[in-house]
């Protein structure tokens, strides 16, 4: 009985032992290193993924994922040569991945190896015909090779396959490659018919707003420009001008008030000013204006420029050209023509030779007042 009761006791307190975890399954081990490994790549974090990718070779040194994820990797941190020897060899495994076909084939062409960029591309294109990346690399191609209709063709067919905001940036790359083609009619017709799919953005209400104003279609560039202006309250601006424009001055003023809520820039107050103007109501521009001045930063040309124009506009021409005679010296600003420009024309309406050869020195030999 004192046996029993003895080995009883034992069992009880073995039952409170520690027993040894079991050995982890070293493919479990690795696919945790993996998926470490890709948060570490999606969070920008390259040598952590590094880092993990090398546990994973080690645990796993067959992994088919392994050379098309480290491709990814290498790729993003430009080390070209690198991933194309690891996208190769992820071939050898997995030849029917058309993302490695379309890999190698941007990093065939940057590598100027174009023939080999080609046949990746169309083998991806084969594997998958909705393959955006493949389609866009070979209308870059084609870009370069002077054949625009089949740049803007590639790149309409890769927007049409091309997930979320990329559909949107591929039809603006279209039209904006149309556009250096002097083609406009025909860009406004691709953003249209882009739209009329129900692909928008920022970009492409502003690029359409864009193309509607050359087409003398205002009204329709101000639907596409407020369009833009609910996502980016900039775009604001581009809608109170056509507003002014076309004479509606309570739109204006509504447009240029919600772009001041936004961002209180000196330039929309210069924007209310004028509209002040066109009411013929001097003390109201006045106003405007030392709102201008109490907000400009002096950080851009373009802010400088506007207020200046508007000084000589309300008669202080003089405070204009000091502004410009500031701007125009800094260095970096010593070849931009239209601002050198405007101060040679601004020094010879008030006298000032010296300062107009000097503005005229900096942009020669582009003729000058």
């Amino acid at each position: 009985m004192r046996a029993v009761l003895v080995g009883m006791a034992v069992l009880v307190g073995c039952g409170a032992c520690k027993k040894d975890p079991p050995p982890v399954d070293p493919k479990v081990e690795a696919d945790g290193h993996y998926v470490a490994a890709t948060s570490a790549y999606l969070k920008g974090d390259f040598k952590e993924a590094h880092t993990h990718f090398d546990e994973v070779r080690r645990l796993a040194p067959d992994d088919k994922r392994l050379p098309g994820a480290e491709g990814e990797l290498l790729m993003a941190e430009q080390r070209i040569d690198e991933a194309i020897v690891q996208f190769e060899k992820s071939l050898t495994t997995d030849p029917k991945r058309s993302t490695t076909w379309s890999r190698l084939g941007l990093l065939y062409a940057i590598k100027e190896q174009k023939e080999k960029s080609a046949d990746a591309l169309a083998k991806a294109i084969e594997l998958n015909p909705k393959d955006f990346n493949a389609h866009e690399s070979l209308g870059d191609a084609a870009l370069e090779r002077g054949e625009l209709d089949e740049a803007v063709r590639r790149y309409l067919l890769a927007s049409d396959a091309a997930p979320g905001k990329a559909q949107a940036e591929l039809v603006v790359k279209a039209a904006q490659e149309l556009v250096k083609a002097k083609q406009s009619a025909r860009a406004l017709e691709v953003l249209e018919q882009a739209k009329a799919k129900g692909v928008t953005s920022v970009d492409l209400n502003q690029e359409l707003g864009d193309r509607l104003v050359e087409a003398n279609r205002w009204d329709d560039a101000v639907a596409a420009y407020t369009a833009a202006a609910e996502k980016d309250a900039s775009a604001w601006e581009l809608v109170a001008e056509l507003e002014l424009r076309q004479g509606r001055l309570e739109k204006a003023e509504a447009a240029w008030n919600k772009a001041i809520a936004a961002k209180d820039q000196a330039i929309y107050h210069v924007g209310l000013g004028r509209l002040c103007l066109a009411r013929k109501d001097t003390p109201c521009a006045e106003k405007q204006l030392e709102k201008a001045l109490a907000t400009a930063t002096g950080e851009e040309v373009r802010e400088s420029m506007e207020l200046a124009h508007f000084l000589s506009t309300l008669g202080r021409k003089g405070d204009g050209l000091k502004l410009l005679e500031a701007v125009s010296a800094e260095e970096e600003q010593a070849k931009n023509e239209l601002l050198q420009l405007t101060l040679a024309r601004t020094a010879a309406d008030l006298g000032k030779q010296e300062l107009v050869k000097t503005a005229c020195a900096r942009i020669a030999p582009t003729k000058c007042p």
